[in-house]
């Protein structure tokens, strides 16, 4: 009878530690979980000056993002937008409202990691600050036949535009022109970064500020064609 008891404690003792270990297991992935986050960049610039913020998403887990649509809000007497750019086959509507751009689009595969939803210029009116407030109207996964809304799940940072008596001095591109990948060379491996880039094969290039050979603010197939002449001699 006692060989019987110390078997039965040895076995509910063996128990009781797998369950600790496996209770463990799942904390220690729940602290490491990440809360996907859509935020909109900040700027200071001056009266009579334009400048760019990017609205993005980060860490999105799978099985992805399917589908969104989010406001920007802001003060249009202090700042109005002049120009915005979607990406991933998004449509960005700068003049939704007085005071708002939207930015909506859908990806059936699912968009993980980090996601550039639009660029999006504003020009100074006033001398002030204004905040630039995401606010998600569709956030849901790309769950097949169902995709679930994963707004709850999902923090917010605001941007903000601040606007000031005098002109701010414009940023120079740091680094080499051309040098999408940052390897201190510049040949046929960043126009393929950036032809990947432009297909939505890739979501960001490691410098991006590199890439724009031609300065007019967007990274496209032109820059890398730049690239390629640049490799072979033709440019200086």
């Amino acid at each position: 009878m006692r060989s019987l008891a110390v078997q039965k404690l040895g076995i509910i003792a063996g128990l009781a530690a797998a369950v600790a270990l496996v209770g463990g297991l799942a904390l220690s992935s729940g602290a490491s979980a990440q809360t996907p986050t859509v935020r909109v960049g900040s700027l200071t610039i001056g009266l009579g000056q334009e400048g760019t913020v990017e609205m993005e998403a980060l860490d999105i887990g799978a099985p992805g993002l399917g589908a969104w649509t989010i406001d920007v809000v802001y003060d249009p007497a202090v700042a109005r937008v002049v120009d915005c750019t979607a990406q991933h086959g998004g449509i960005c509507n700068a003049a939704y409202a007085e005071n708002t751009v939207r930015v909506t689009g859908v990806d059936i595969f699912g968009l993980e990691g980090d996601i550039t939803f639009a660029s999006i210029t504003f020009a100074c009116e006033s001398v002030g600050t204004t905040s630039l407030v995401p606010t998600l109207r569709v956030f849901a996964d790309a769950t097949l036949g169902y995709p679930q809304d994963i707004r709850a799940s999902t923090a917010t940072e605001d941007g903000s535009v601040t606007c000031t008596e005098e002109p701010q001095p414009t940023p120079t591109p740091a680094g080499l022109p051309g040098d999408a990948n940052c390897d201190g060379n510049v040949n046929s491996i960043d126009a393929a970064l950036v032809l990947q880039l432009e297909a939505d094969l890739i979501d960001a290039l490691p410098c991006s500020q590199n890439a724009d050979m031609n300065g007019d603010g967007a990274v496209n197939s032109i820059d890398a064609a730049l690239i390629l002449q640049r490799e072979a001699g033709l440019l200086g």
